[in-house]
C-alpha cells in the first residue's frame, strides 16, 4: 500500500513540475502574452524618437505618428522650419533612422504660428499620458497646432471602443475636448 501511494505521489509531482516548468518556459520565451508586453516595453518613447528626428534635421515638430508596417513598428515625425519640410520615419524598437523625404515648404500660413510663445508647453509624452488616461487607449498619432493663439496638442488614440481624437492645452495640460470615433 505504501509503494502505491509513493509511486502516484511521485508521478503527481512529475507532472506538476513539467506544468510548471512549460508555464515557465512560455512566459520566458515567445509565449503569447509575455513577446507583446516585452515588445511595448522595449519602444523608445516619442521624446526620445523626436530627438533622433531633431538630430537629423532641424526644426519645429509638427507630429508624430506610432506607424505599423510588414510587422514592424516606426514613428512618423514631421519637421517644419520655414524653407522646407522633413519627414522622418524612426524605428520604434531601437531607435534607428529608417528615412528622411524632405520637401519644400509652400505654405505661407506657418508665419502667424512662428508668433506663439512655445517655451511654456508640456512635452509630447506629457500630453500623450493625459490622452491616455482620459480615455483609456494608446496614442495613435499627435499633432501640435495653434488655433486663435492658443497650442494644443491634437491626440489620436485607439482605445477598445474604436478611435479616440483629444485635444489638450498644450500650457496647462488640460483636455479640452474628447470626440470618440464609433
Amino acid at each position: 500500500m505504501n509503494k502505491k501511494f509513493a509511486v502516484i505521489s511521485l508521478a503527481g509531482a512529475l507532472l506538476l513540475g513539467g506544468a510548471v516548468a512549460a508555464g515557465a518556459a512560455d512566459t520566458n520565451g515567445k509565449g503569447s502574452n509575455g513577446s507583446k508586453k516585452e515588445a511595448v516595453q522595449d519602444m523608445i518613447t516619442v521624446e526620445e524618437a523626436k530627438k533622433i528626428a531633431l538630430s537629423e534635421a532641424e526644426g519645429r515638430v509638427e507630429s508624430i505618428e506610432l506607424e505599423r508596417a510588414n510587422g514592424k513598428q516606426y514613428y512618423e515625425i514631421d519637421i517644419e522650419n520655414g524653407k522646407e519640410d522633413f519627414d522622418i520615419k524612426v524605428h520604434a524598437l531601437d531607435g534607428e533612422v529608417i528615412s528622411i523625404n524632405k520637401r519644400n515648404d509652400d505654405d505661407d500660413d506657418d508665419q502667424s504660428e512662428k508668433e506663439v510663445n512655445r517655451e511654456n508647453v508640456i512635452s509630447e509624452q506629457k500630453a500623450i499620458e493625459i490622452a491616455e488616461k482620459e480615455v483609456n487607449g494608446t496614442m495613435k498619432e499627435i499633432e501640435i497646432d495653434e488655433d486663435d493663439g492658443q497650442i494644443l496638442y491634437e491626440v489620436e488614440l485607439q482605445s477598445n471602443k474604436g478611435e479616440a481624437d483629444v485635444d489638450i492645452d498644450a500650457e496647462t495640460g488640460k483636455v479640452l475636448k474628447v470626440e470618440l470615433d464609433d
